[in-house]
């Protein structure tokens, strides 16, 4: 018992002092280590598991989704997202900001990452949103949340992460999160349509209907984001790839789309070449981090203890998955998503699968808390995204903007969590 107070004293003084939680995470692993076991042992397992953790042939997919945002992102994927959603949506109540979460699925289709969303939709969703009259706060909370997209629509890094983890399918994770993605997006553009009619005054200004002609002519502007998801999600479906095979198609296509549209440019290569290796880099040590916790959690039997002890109350099991659920929102306030989950599913997933879940259906309820995170105070990833592109506005706004974003993620939790089927039915075709 003591030597687990100390390794939770360190962890929680490491994130005080606001060290990298890949530190933090190896720092508290090796001393719960050497507590347990001894020195030697600890450093036996630092010395070896790093090198056994990156060389595991799943996490090329990693760098693979990265890079392949990147160039996505350089090839103007989003520019061309949202003027073609805004053709078809922009004149209807609430349409820009309808157009932003339409624009924000299609290059999550291309990225893999919410921050990474939010950032490249959100450069040119918040100057028109803020041009028609649209309230300050909810342009910056429908950019925040509708970039949370990016890690449930496939290609999704969070979802490759939780594969490796606990070893599922990374394919079935990534086939599985296409309808959440879209029952996500159709929440959240119904939720910005019943807002607009009960406050006109947030979302005022109405544009001019497209005529069909030009808004069918601007379905060749999505072209792209078509054929890398056809590459990607096709690929998987259909078994000619692995996801680390896809990966790799997905990122080359990309690529090209870069050369089509723009030509081979040199600084641009580059610049995306660097931001996707400095990406990898900090998730790699989060990886490794939470590589040693999770061995320190199997030597210290924890993960077991708390699978027998649930096991053995007379709780129903819905109500231990909510109470494990409910606990997540609370982790999501003060951990990045991937730590927090990387830190909890050693415990957690043995809980589950012992309850009779499915692995592949927790892992998109797992991406759904981790979206929470992303958008609920103090830590919200996405919201400090949008304080980037937009520096007048108050932190505190976002978060009010997004607030009412966050009932509609439970709103959609709860349907995901009642209707597995939702996750489940395109992983069961596919075998």
């Amino acid at each position: 018992m003591e030597s687990h107070l100390i390794v939770v004293a360190i962890f929680a003084l490491g994130i005080a002092v606001g060290l990298p939680i890949g530190f933090v995470l190896l720092a508290s692993a090796f001393c719960g280590i050497m507590f347990q076991r001894g020195l030697p042992v600890a450093m036996t397992a630092l010395g070896t598991m790093p090198f056994a953790k990156v060389t595991d042939i799943a996490l090329m997919t990693i760098p693979l989704f990265i890079l392949m945002g990147a160039f996505a992102t350089q090839a103007g994927v989003s520019e061309k997202a949202f003027q073609m959603a805004n053709r078809f949506v922009g004149h209807m109540r609430a349409g820009l900001a309808m157009a932003t979460v339409v624009a924000c699925a299609a290059f999550a289709a291309t990225s893999g990452s919410s921050v990474a969303t939010s950032a490249a939709v959100g450069k040119i969703a918040l100057h028109e949103m803020r041009r028609f009259g649209y309230d300050r706060a909810v342009a910056a909370g429908t950019i925040a949340s509708a970039g949370l997209l990016g890690i449930m629509i496939p290609p999704s890094i969070m979802l490759v992460v939780y594969g490796i983890i606990t070893q599922t399918d990374i394919g079935q994770l990534l086939v599985a999160g296409i309808l959440p993605g879209i029952l996500t997006a159709g929440v959240f553009c119904l939720g910005l349509f019943l807002l607009a009619l009960v406050r006109p005054n947030l979302m005022p200004s109405v544009q001019a209907p497209v005529p069909w002609r030009e808004r069918l002519a601007g379905l060749r502007d999505g072209w792209g984001v078509a054929l890398l998801f056809g590459v990607i999600i096709g690929g998987i479906y259909s078994g000619a790839f692995t996801a680390t095979e896809a990966a790799a198609v997905g990122a080359v296509t990309a690529f090209l789309l870069v050369l089509l549209k723009r030509g081979l440019d040199l600084r641009a290569l580059l610049h995306s070449s660097r931001e996707a290796a400095g990406s990898c880099a900090m998730l790699f040590l989060i990886l490794i981090g939470a590589g040693l916790f999770s061995q320190y959690i199997a030597l210290s039997g924890l993960a077991r203890a708390a699978a027998e002890l649930i096991q053995g109350s007379d709780w129903p099991r819905w109500l231990i998955l909510w109470c494990i659920l409910l606990a997540y929102i609370p982790l999501g306030m003060f951990l990045e998503p991937i730590s927090m989950c990387l830190i909890t599913l050693p415990i957690v997933f043995p809980t589950i699968t012992a309850l009779g879940y499915d692995p592949v259906w927790f892992g998109i309820i797992i991406v759904k808390m981790s979206e929470l995170a992303n958008i609920t105070p103090p830590l919200g990833v996405n919201v400090f995204v949008i304080k980037a592109i937009d520096p007048g506005i108050q932190i505190s706004s976002v978060f009010r903007g997004a607030s009412f974003f966050v009932l509609l993620e439970l709103v959609t939790l709860v349907l995901l969590v009642s209707i597995p089927e939702i996750s489940l039915l395109l992983p069961r075709l596919m075998q």
